[in-house]
């Protein structure tokens, strides 16, 4: 028995030997500086591109390998002298004896002063489209044996160290005028394809922006693939951009074939706003201390057809953000979602208000607004989202529920509820973009409302204060705001009790346009207004029927302490212009006491006009003057006819 095997370590001695003096021999008798001229030659044929070898090629005996100085491969035709990729040296080293088994294991790659510059000309062409740019090649026998799987290639590819060292990539795209580069790239890891994570560091800085803004990127973790499994362990994850801080852990599933991610981000506290203005990003809100902390937490899961967040935990300012949100189908996203906030005022995130003429500032408004009908075709996005404290365009609301579901262009936003002024908001909107022009129906109530501080934080108007109770059902179409406003339809009941119109004293008008009428009859008197004028009410009526954008009201009743009214006409809701009639009749107590005036209201709705009707007062005049001499006359007839009988009787 000891002599097979004696015989046997004589051969691999042997074997061992005659490979040694072949990898001595090769490096001692092989100059691979012969063969620099046929190097450039290849890559001349291959790639219509120089490359210049600066220095000597040198091989190295154990492990095996090869080194060399500068290297310089010309930039394509058209982008400039600047050469396309360059380095100042390289190495690369390989271990023998696994060669022997078919086993391809790289001590350590390495290279120094790497640079790489990209760019993109007008018309769209890259440096690099020459380069990749291959015939198709024909299909392989279908008796062939299929091609080895990624992950069994990578199975026999080991790699133990990579180092980058001084080097820098550039992007400069001629068509839209970005330009981008990273400097100072760093790059270390051990053999990412072994059992066990080792460690991997990446650093550079990134430039932007002009004058160019730069910032530094680390990248530090623990990670390794196994090539058979198709397993990815990262246990350990952490980055940072300037002081935006990240942490995590990642495990993938089938990395090769179906790649499956799931795993855990925090996002320690920092500041948005200093990093976006580092970036040039310029963002001034409302509010200046808005945007000065965030930080988040979450769960993840990550496919090539779906993304999901989990346990999401989100910090903005005072705000926090819980729930999941999912994207179900990245080919056609589907979004589903369930999110709660605690409190959030969004008008401190929007930017500041401009100071415009009322009118102005409608029009601007009502010309910005387009429908999205594309976008609204495509959304399929079901969930719900709960805000315990809402601010939002002024209006201040409380346990606010808001449902979405969307599909196929019909689009459901409600059943939506929130505690808003003291009373309660219910509503659902409703939208059909499958058609050519989207359509609408609203049908949104408010019972109980604190009506003066409500529309005074809507910015509606700030002249009126009740409770007030408000039911919508109204239907509309088009493709942009006006459109929409032309083509409302249906009815607004109004019921407001125990308030006041501010900036209007109908008893004071009433008594203005009196003495005026007394004093210039036939004349026009248009009644002045102040703001500190008031017409308290105990209960306010109407009904409102809206056609085609003109909103028509016959039933107006407000009862008052001191005066009553009863109204009719109608609203361009389209030009926000009123064209009304008010009665208005001064109750018993008051001076004048049952003076009824009709008053005409114009303008618009944000500057209305009063008016004495006197055509009408002086028709009221003479039914009053007509109702005061009946009894008169009945009086005057009663005793003729009296007069009469008797004379009859003798």
């Amino acid at each position: 028995m000891r002599k097979p095997l004696k015989i046997v370590a004589i051969l691999l001695g042997v074997v061992i030997g005659l490979l040694l003096l072949a990898a001595i021999a090769l490096v001692v008798l092989v100059d691979p500086n012969r063969y620099r001229d046929d190097l450039v030659r290849v890559v001349k044929e291959q790639t219509g591109r120089d490359l210049a070898i600066e220095g000597d090629l040198r091989l190295s005996f154990w492990p095996l390998g090869l080194k060399t100085g500068g290297l310089q491969l010309a930039n394509a035709k058209g982008f400039g002298p600047e050469p396309f990729a360059r380095v100042d040296s390289a190495a690369v080293s390989v271990r023998v004896l696994p060669l022997l088994r078919r086993e391809v294991v790289v001590e350590g790659v390495h290279f120094d002063g790497l640079e790489l510059h990209l760019a993109r000309d007008r018309a769209g062409r890259t440096n690099w489209d020459d380069l990749v740019k291959t015939d198709r090649p024909a299909a392989p026998p279908k008796d062939e044996a299929p091609a080895p799987s990624p992950g069994d290639a990578l199975a026999l590819f080991t790699v133990n160290r990579v180092e980058v060292r001084n080097s820098a990539l550039t992007w400069r795209d001629a068509a839209s005028g970005a330009a981008y580069a990273v400097r100072r790239l760093e790059l270390a890891s051990g053999n990412l394809l072994g059992s066990v994570p080792v460690p991997l560091r990446l650093a550079f800085d990134v430039e932007a922006g002009a004058p160019a803004n730069r910032e530094r990127v680390e990248l530090d973790a623990r990670i390794n693939l196994d090539p058979r499994t198709q397993a990815l362990n990262i246990p350990e994850l952490s980055a940072a951009v300037g002081e935006l801080k990240l942490k995590g852990e990642i495990a993938g599933k089938q990395i090769f074939e179906s790649p499956r991610l799931s795993g855990r981000v925090e996002i320690a506290q920092f500041n948005p706003r200093k990093f976006m203005n580092r970036f040039g990003v310029a963002y001034a809100p409302g509010d200046a201390q808005a945007l000065r902390a965030l930080a988040a937490a979450m769960r993840f899961d990550a496919s090539e057809k779906a993304v999901a967040l989990k346990d999401i935990d989100l910090r903005l300012d005072d705000t926090r953000v819980t729930g999941q949100v999912a994207v179900n189908d990245l080919a056609r996203p589907a979004y589903r979602f369930d999110i709660g906030v605690d409190r959030f005022d969004l008008d401190r995130y929007l930017p500041p208000e401009t100071k415009t003429e009322p009118q102005a500032k409608q029009e601007a408004a009502a010309g910005a607004v387009v429908i999205p009908l594309a976008l609204l075709r495509e959304l399929d996005a079901q969930g719900k989202l709960k805000v315990g404290s809402l601010k939002a365009f002024g209006i201040r609301s409380e346990s606010v529920m808001i449902n979405v579901a969307a599909r196929g262009g019909r689009i459901a936003l409600g059943p939506n509820s929130a505690k808003l002024y003291g009373g309660q908001y219910a509503g659902r909107t409703t939208i059909d973009a499958s058609g050519k022009v989207p359509r609408f129906q609203f049908e949104e109530k408010l019972a109980a409302i604190q009506l003066g501080p409500f529309l005074k934080d809507a910015d509606v108007f700030d002249r009126y204060t009740g409770t007030g109770n408000l039911d919508i059902k109204l239907t509309a179409q088009g493709l942009d705001a006006e459109q929409v406003t032309k083509t409302l339809n249906g009815t607004v009941n109004v019921a407001l009790r125990d308030g006041k119109i501010q900036g209007v004293d109908l008893q004071k008008m009433i008594t203005q346009a009196r003495a005026a009428y007394d004093t210039l009859r036939g004349k026009t008197v248009r009644v002045s207004t102040q703001a500190s004028d008031e017409t308290a009410f105990d209960s306010l009526t109407a009904t409102v029927r809206v056609t085609n954008g003109v909103a028509r009201n016959d039933d107006l009743k407000l009862q008052g302490p001191v005066v009553r009214a009863t109204g009719k006409g109608s609203a361009n809701l389209v030009k926000q212009t009123p064209d009304y009639r008010l009665r208005v009749t001064l109750a018993e107590g008051a001076g004048r006491s049952g003076t009824t005036v009709p008053l005409v209201i114009g303008g618009t709705f944000t500057n209305p006009t009063f008016t004495v009707d006197f055509g009408e007062l002086a028709k009221e005049e003479a039914r009053e003057a007509i109702e005061k001499a009946v009894p008169k006359l009945e009086k005057k007839l009663d005793e003729r006819l009296e007069r009469l009988r008797k004379k009859l009787t003798r």
